[in-house]
């Protein structure tokens, strides 16, 4: 999961570096540090951070990022004297030098193509992905690399535009669009959007991430000691991930029925009408999609499900919450299908005084035939009653 989200989120420092061709020549070395941090007041907690060098000839800094376990990225990349990128390498350690094997990524650029080589431990990946734009590779916590694409196309007075991105073996496409002479926002529709601030010099004072489904938000900071909250970080017991895997399960009469989903906590944050908008579909978790299974054919509220497996969606509003069964299963939770929607059901709604810190879904047998289906989170809870048919 984790992975297949670095994957994708790795798709935007494609064009965002790439515009370092573009722009003309460095100066002088321009240095930045950036703090990555998620939830808000008590709760609020860094993800990540980052300290980086962009001279004429190249662009170096060093990367922690806590989850979902810490790792310190260090990486280079290389222009030619026309400022276009040659080379970039990448090495991924665990935080604090635990002396496990590195990881590593070399990227070569050629005039139609980009070759990569990817090493860990002793599998190595070879292979060539055709693109003249010379895209390079994104991961979420090198916040350098956006800057100085954004930058560039803000410098280029362009209102929209669109930049590819290497994920992978694909290029993809990220949209770029200026917002104000110091704003703009880019980003793709599997992901979300990241509204960026910036000064006149087209440096970035603030990242807002939230529209994304990684829910960060980032900020330029004087400077930052990647290598003392490395070791830190290191030292102490891996958090894990964001939104850990869970599943929920009851045997109701014949029938066996599991619900395997993502828990996103609050963290702070405002979560329905906030993090989770009104009258938007939400993946009804994080991540991978939430998936329903049962061996035996259900009836949930008034509709017949065959026994099978379904991914759950749900449609929250103000004034009254639509649990979605869809017939797509095993894909990420943002690659919603409305056509392969089998059934939409109204959910019973409360709101219990005491909130619920991390999104929580039950199955509870209710009768000797009958259940239940239960989401809580915050202080809402939903539920939908169903018997084994």
């Amino acid at each position: 999961m984790r992975a297949r989200r670095i994957a994708i989120v790795a798709t935007l420092l494609t064009g965002l570096v790439a515009g370092c061709e573009q722009g003309g020549r460095t100066q002088a070395p321009v240095t930045g540090s950036f703090v990555a941090t998620i939830g808000a007041g008590a709760a609020l907690d860094t993800v990540a951070v980052e300290h980086y060098t962009l001279t004429e000839d190249s662009l170096t800094g060093e990367s922690v990022a806590a989850y979902p376990r810490a790792v310190t990225r260090t990486y280079a990349a290389a222009f030619d004297p026309n400022g276009r990128i040659q080379h970039i390498h990448i090495v991924t350690v665990p935080a604090g030098g635990s002396g496990e094997p590195a990881m590593t990524a070399d990227f070569t650029y050629g005039a139609d193509s980009v070759t990569v080589d990817a090493r860990r431990d002793t599998l190595t990946r070879h292979y060539t992905v055709a693109d003249s734009t010379r895209p390079l590779p994104f991961f979420e916590d090198l916040f350098a690399f956006w800057e100085r694409s954004v930058g560039q196309a803000m410098a280029s007075n362009a209102d929209s535009t669109t930049f590819g991105s290497l994920a992978g073996r694909q290029v993809l496409p990220i949209t770029f669009r200026r917002t104000s002479p110091t704003t703009a926002d880019f980003g793709f529709p599997d992901w979300g959007t990241i509204h960026a601030e910036l000064t006149p010099e087209y440096r970035f004072t603030a990242l807002d991430m939230t529209g994304t489904t990684d829910k960060f938000t980032v900020k330029r900071v004087p400077d930052v000691d990647v290598k003392a909250i490395a070791a830190a970080w290191g030292a102490r017991p891996q958090p894990g991930q964001l939104s850990p895997r869970d599943t929920a399960s009851a045997d109701v009469g014949p029938a066996h029925v599991v619900v395997d989903y993502g828990r996103p906590s609050m963290r702070g944050r405002k979560v329905f009408g906030g993090i989770v908008p009104w009258g938007q579909v939400w993946r009804t978790g994080a991540n991978a999609a939430t998936q329903l299974i049962t061996d035996r054919d259900l009836v949930v509220d008034t509709t017949t499900v065959p026994a099978g497996t379904y991914s759950l969606f749900s449609l929250p509003t103000e004034n009254g919450w639509t649990l979605i069964i869809n017939k797509q299963h095993g894909q990420w939770g943002t690659e919603y299908h409305p056509e392969q929607d089998f059934v939409r059901l109204p959910l019973t709604v409360t709101h219990p005084a005491q909130p619920v810190e991390r999104f929580t879904i039950s199955v509870a047998q209710t009768g000797a035939n009958t259940g239940e289906l239960a989401f809580e989170w915050e202080q809402t809870k939903g539920t939908v009653s169903f018997r084994v048919k």
